[in-house]
């Protein structure tokens, strides 16, 4: 709750005020993408080839890209738990309403979460979406991969170098399973997270938010760029930002297909 101070010093009000978070995610989300792309056009010319991400000229680009990732995964989260929040109160809860509130904040995974919230309260069917639904699965793995980081091993070609201690790598070999996530394209290793996971990441977010606020009508709104005006920002909704951004990973999705 939040005390409201209206204009004259008497009249006090008590009105509630909710607080979602999500746009303040998404904005860091967007800004670090934007660090991450510019580092990696700033990257000086290597011939180090490996492509992992474990050398100094990479650090800017890595930090930036796994800032995006994780900033995206919790605009979806905070964007899953609002709209739920926000069905409960604009209804009169029944028994598995209080139950699922009390499961909400534990024991539910993020997926669960997303399937509860469209199965419960909306008319989509998630059988009419696997793409997307298996972007996003795929994505929260893709997380969970980062948060719960475990060493991963290479065989690696070197020869020494002209300084002293010096070692030059020519090319690694993942000792374990590694490659991309088969529908999302998204690094498989951690030592190979760059700008590209970062966009891809990005996208998955706006076409997980675009298909949840057509499906509940929720009348989401982003700070996005204004195109043609330097430095302004406009409220703009998810789906529109997917129509304006400039590289797309996954076109097969057509947006208006999400209504």
């Amino acid at each position: 709750m939040i005390l409201l101070f209206c204009k004259e010093m008497d009249d006090i009000d008590i009105l509630p005020l909710v607080v979602h978070l999500f746009g303040r995610f998404f904005d860091s989300s967007r800004d670090a993408l934007d660090r991450a792309r510019q580092a990696r056009a700033d990257q000086e010319a290597t011939t180090e080839p490996t492509g992992l991400n474990i050398f100094s000229h990479r650090r800017s680009e890595t930090q930036a890209s796994l800032e995006t990732i994780l900033f995206s995964f919790l605009t979806v989260e905070a964007t899953i738990n609002y709209l739920f929040f926000n069905e409960q109160q604009s209804t009169r809860p029944k028994r598995l309403d209080r139950w699922l509130q009390q499961k909400w904040k534990r024991g539910l995974s993020l997926h669960d979460r997303f399937v509860l919230l469209v199965s419960k309260y909306s008319t989509a069917n998630l059988d009419d979406f696997q793409y997307l639904e298996t972007l996003f699965c795929e994505f929260v793995n893709f997380r969970n991969r980062i948060v719960h980081t475990y060493p991963e091993q290479y065989d690696a070609l070197v020869e020494p170098g002209v300084i002293p201690n010096e070692v030059l790598a020519h090319d690694v070999e993942a000792t374990f399973v590694g490659g991309v996530f088969p529908v999302s394209g998204l690094a498989g290793e951690i030592a190979r997270i760059g700008s590209q996971d970062a966009g891809r990441a990005f996208e998955i977010m706006l076409l997980v938010l675009s298909f949840l606020d057509e499906q509940l009508f929720a009348a989401i709104e982003l700070w996005w760029p204004v195109a043609g005006s330097p430095g302004s920002k406009a409220l703009t909704r998810p789906r529109a930002i997917v129509e304006a951004l400039g590289t797309r990973y996954y076109p097969k999705i057509d947006v208006s297909s999400l209504l």
